[in-house]
C-alpha cells in the first residue's frame, strides 16, 4: 500500500505518516526496570530492619490452654519441674509462669511484717489450690507477658478464688499498699 494515502472524501494527506488502517506502534515497557529495582531494595531493607519483630519462616507455635494435673510444691526453684515460687507464680516443666489476674503482696520485699506474712500464706494457698485436681494453664489474652497464665479449674479462675479468699487483689497497675492500718 501507498504512505499518505487520503481519505475518501478528503484531499489532505495523513498528518501522522501512518499506513492506512495501521495503528502507530510506540515502545513504552510496562513496568519500568528503574521502579522494580527501586522496590526490591524497600523490601530488602524493610525485612533486614524488621526482622527480629517479624515471626520467623515457619510459624511460631500458638500457645494454647494446658492442662496440669503435677502435684506441687513450694520451693524457690525457677527451673523447677512443680514449683510454687509465690503467692502469684510458678514453675512448671522448667519454666516460669505468673498469675495474671491478681497482685499478690511481695516476700522478698514486704514493707511489713503483715505483707510477709500475707505472700506466706497466699502461697500456701496457691499451693493447695493447684493440688486440688487438674487445672487448666491458659494464655492471658488481654496480658502482652507471654508468661502470664489464667489458671482454671472447672471454669473458676483460682486467681480469683485468691481473691475471695484475700490471698491476693484483682490487677491493677498501681502498687498496693498491704500495710494498710500499720506503722511502717
Amino acid at each position: 500500500m501507498a504512505r499518505n494515502l487520503y481519505d475518501l472524501g478528503d484531499r489532505t494527506p495523513d498528518p501522522s505518516g501512518a499506513w492506512l488502517h495501521d495503528k502507530q506502534e510506540s515502545r513504552t515497557r510496562i513496568v519500568p526496570v528503574g521502579i522494580i529495582l527501586v522496590a526490591l531494595l524497600i523490601a530488602g531493607g524493610a525485612i533486614l530492619l524488621f526482622q527480629d519483630i517479624l515471626p520467623a519462616p515457619g510459624g511460631t507455635k500458638v500457645v494454647g490452654p494446658m492442662t496440669i494435673s503435677e502435684r506441687f510444691e513450694t520451693c524457690d526453684d525457677l527451673t523447677g519441674e512443680a514449683c510454687i515460687l509465690s503467692a502469684g507464680s510458678y514453675a512448671y516443666k522448667g519454666k516460669r509462669y505468673r498469675v495474671a489476674d491478681i497482685s499478690i503482696p511481695s516476700q522478698s520485699d514486704a514493707k511489713c511484717p503483715a505483707e510477709a506474712e500475707l505472700a506466706q500464706q497466699g502461697r500456701t494457698a496457691l499451693a493447695a489450690m493447684m493440688n486440688g485436681g487438674a487445672f487448666d494453664a491458659r494464655p492471658d489474652p488481654i496480658d502482652p507477658d507471654p508468661s502470664a497464665r489464667l489458671l482454671v479449674r472447672d471454669g473458676v479462675s483460682l486467681g480469683q478464688l485468691m481473691i475471695l479468699k484475700g490471698h491476693a487483689q484483682p490487677w491493677s497497675p498501681k502498687p498496693i499498699n498491704w500495710c494498710a492500718g500499720e506503722d511502717v
